[in-house]
């Protein structure tokens, strides 16, 4: 037997002996991040750090398998707005931050445009916290095993408002499945924090046509929150 093995071996006899023979404790420990999930303990963790801990050690889905890095969100601890977004992409696997590509660097301009910025009053995130394969959506049962997490980030950092960009993040957070046109037709809730919903920036750099409409949410949410206008385009 090797040292490492040795030691291991031991090591787990001293632990039985600790608990009077009984192994039961052992075979049923739960790590903790599976077990607020299972039990809705969201309290557990009281930190983003203690959450991105967590995450990091998070092997709920099957994007764990695949991930590179995995990437809880970035901003202040208390940011006025977070926005939300559907998954990490290839750069954001690489470099563990959200939207840090050119849809990140889109995005920051759109922030900018109504006085927010990632790093002084803006925290963004997304429904999975590890990138789907080939950047596709994220499967139900993958986005259901992060949600809690989410709800946890939104818990901490106490928005006064959110911003979903794509009907993936507003599908998850808000529980409704309407084309996307349509969820842009009314400001949300999330409990008591209003929502507004508009279009992914990686949509828009496709699509331009769609600038115009992203413009109107920005606005709709500018007046929300009372944030000035720095520049009057989408």
């Amino acid at each position: 037997m090797s040292e490492d093995k040795e030691y291991l071996w031991n090591l787990y006899n001293e632990v039985i002996e600790y608990i009077d023979g009984d192994d039961t404790h052992v075979r049923e420990y739960v790590p903790p991040q599976v077990e607020y999930l299972k039990e809705d303990k969201p309290s557990i963790y009281s930190t983003l750090k203690e959450l991105e801990v967590a995450v990091s050690q998070c092997t709920l889905c099957r994007l764990s398998e695949t991930r590179h890095l995995t990437v809880l969100g970035e901003g202040p601890s208390k940011a006025k707005v977070m926005v939300i977004g559907e998954g990490p992409g290839s750069e954001e696997d690489k470099e563990g931050r959200p939207f840090v590509g050119k849809a990140g660097v889109y995005l920051d301009a759109w922030l900018k445009s109504i006085s927010l910025d990632r790093t002084r009053n803006c925290y963004i995130t997304n429904i999975v916290k590890c990138r789907p394969p080939h950047n596709r959506d994220p499967h139900e049962d993958e986005a259901l095993a992060c949600l809690a997490y989410l709800e946890r980030q939104i818990e901490l950092v106490k928005p006064e408002g959110i911003l979903c960009v794509g009907k993936v993040a507003a599908h998850y957070l808000l529980k409704e499945d309407k084309p996307l046109g349509q969820l842009r037709e009314k400001i949300h809730l999330y409990q008591t924090i209003p929502v507004v919903v508009t279009y992914h920036p990686s949509a828009v750099l496709r699509n331009q046509q769609l600038r115009g409409a992203v413009w109107e949410d920005l606005q709709q949410l500018a007046q929300l929150l009372h944030l000035p206008l720095v520049n009057k385009r989408g």
